[in-house]
């Protein structure tokens, strides 16, 4: 058997700067299908997620894109740049929505990172503050928050022993 790349995805602990800006490097169109079945999914319960013509009674040009939907989004963008090599993520805070999001609309995220600190209790981590904000493809902020991750050190890390995906026949 020949050799293989192992890839290691995502970013340790000492790989995070304090005051780093790190745009993710794709968007993400959300569609009126989308919308409508994760409002059903979801089961949520207000019309303004699932009713045009109460949407529109409201103002609104069409139902606008769930909440919870813009924000499940915009977290997903972040992960390969934020959480790959996350053990926990230890809660979200200050999550504003200051623009409705409509299907078609399209999402970008950034983040910046606000600090770090070693755990106190265990060596092999670390929590990593950071902000993330989702954008429109008019560069209107959609959705703002931030959140504490606990990412592991390089140093701990286990070694890999597969190709990330891969199947466990794969191992030969």
């Amino acid at each position: 058997m020949g050799s293989r790349k192992i890839i290691q995805y995502g970013r340790f602990y000492e790989d995070f700067e304090p005051g780093a800006h790190l745009d993710h490097h794709w968007g993400r169109t959300l569609t009126q299908a989308e919308a409508q079945l994760f409002a059903t999914w979801t089961m949520n319960a207000s019309p303004l997620y699932f009713n045009e013509v109460y949407a529109r009674s409201l103002g609104h040009p069409t139902t606008p894109v769930p909440p919870l939907l813009v924000m499940n989004t915009v977290f997903g963008m972040t992960v390969e740049d934020l959480s790959e090599q996350a053990i926990a993520h230890l809660g979200y805070w200050q999550m504003r929505f200051p623009r409705m999001v409509y299907p078609q609309d399209t999402l970008f995220a950034s983040s910046d990172i606000l600090g770090k600190r070693p755990s106190g209790s265990k060596p092999d981590r670390g929590i990593v503050h950071v902000r993330t904000v989702g954008t429109n493809q008019r560069g209107e902020e959609v959705i703002t928050y931030e959140r504490k991750i606990l990412v592991r050190t390089r140093a701990y890390a286990p070694p890999l022993s597969k190709t990330p995906g891969s199947h466990p026949s794969a191992l030969g």
